[in-house]
């Protein structure tokens, strides 16, 4: 498993360097030295946005608590930060590891965990969707793009309500020869998503999603400032946020590439100079991304050994723990 995360890891190492260095050569390598130079880099700890981490993870702990999965609290807190070794994956996927790692643990299935990873992805788009609109005034472009994914999301939150139909397709899957051993799993995991999206869930869940992101959108906005551009929190956050969903939507590993390019061309449509623009997003994109990466990394070569040795605890699978009838986190 870990030299399997180490090849993907190089992958998407050697992918962002190539990203790196097409951008220096297109914005000249020598005015972008100078922007660097010009960097006050006492901005970088704001820039790190410490915050989102420990709001993203209240919003894990709230999905463990709504499943029913009993892990340790340091347990809780090692395959968070180990998942995000793997956030350079195609709309962050990679975190589905978090499962691996309770069903290790636990014997949890990873159908019924999973869906918090996803979870956690889709109340991420809702944010970024809710953040960017705020920029939408100031552009007067955009909308278009983000109103169509609101209507895809409010679409597939709909049929994630109809019970019946759902019902109705597993029934079908289940008389599928090949495919019928995934109707159990596909039944479990859709019990599971089904609890997470009830909308009193939905709602505190996106809520702490929003404060994650803009709290890197706010980095983002100092950053900028770092290289003496002022373009204004709302610009930031609607740069930063429009950028790291067209990102998502091309689902290459982390959004590399189309991420750092329409930041750093929303940024010059702003009047910032191209080196700035570019050395501006390279700096957030590290302060965020490949921090975020490092600091799975770290986390998962320090505590490796929870997920080599024998599992501790229950060794029996928890599977149905959480399938209570409850619409919020109040016990």
């Amino acid at each position: 498993m870990i030299k399997k995360l180490k090849h993907r890891l190089l992958l998407s190492v050697g992918l962002g360097a190539l990203v790196f260095l097409g951008l220096s050569i297109y914005s000249d390598s020598e005015r972008l030295a100078a922007a660097f130079g010009r960097f006050d880099a006492r901005y970088i700890p704001v820039a790190l946005a410490l915050v989102n981490y420990f709001v993203r993870f209240v919003r894990w702990h709230l999905y463990l608590k709504l499943l029913g999965i009993p892990l340790a609290w340091r347990d809780r807190v090692v395959i968070f930060l180990a998942g995000l070794v793997l956030s350079v994956t195609p709309g962050k996927a990679g975190e589905l590891l978090k499962a691996y790692f309770i069903q290790y643990r636990l014997g949890t299935p990873i159908s019924w965990s999973a869906p918090a990873v996803m979870a956690e992805r889709l109340t991420d788009f809702i944010s970024l969707i809710c953040l960017a609109f705020l920029g939408i005034l100031t552009f007067e472009s955009g909308a278009f793009y983000l109103v169509l994914g609101g209507v895809g999301i409010g679409l597939f939150l709909l049929v994630l309500g109809r019970a019946s139909v759902v019902a109705a397709f597993l029934r079908t899957v289940g008389r599928l020869p090949v495919v019928a051993r995934l109707a159990a799993p596909l039944g479990r995991a859709y019990e599971s998503i089904r609890l997470l999206v009830a909308p009193a869930n939905l709602l505190w869940a996106v809520a702490l999603g929003a404060g994650a992101w803009f709290a890197e959108c706010l980095g983002f906005h100092f950053v900028l400032l770092g290289f003496d551009v002022d373009v204004g929190v709302i610009q930031a956050t609607f740069i930063y946020g429009f950028a790291t969903l067209f990102g998502a939507v091309t689902m290459l590993p982390g959004g590399l590439g189309p991420t750092e390019g329409s930041m750093s061309g929303l940024l010059v449509l702003q009047g910032v100079s191209l080196p700035n623009a570019v050395a501006a997003t390279f700096v957030i994109r590290v302060c965020t991304l490949w921090f975020a990466v490092a600091l799975g990394a770290g986390v998962l070569l320090v505590y490796r050994s929870r997920f080599e040795a024998e599992p501790e605890g229950d060794a029996e699978p928890v599977e149905g723990r959480g399938v209570q009838k409850r619409e919020g986190i109040a016990e």
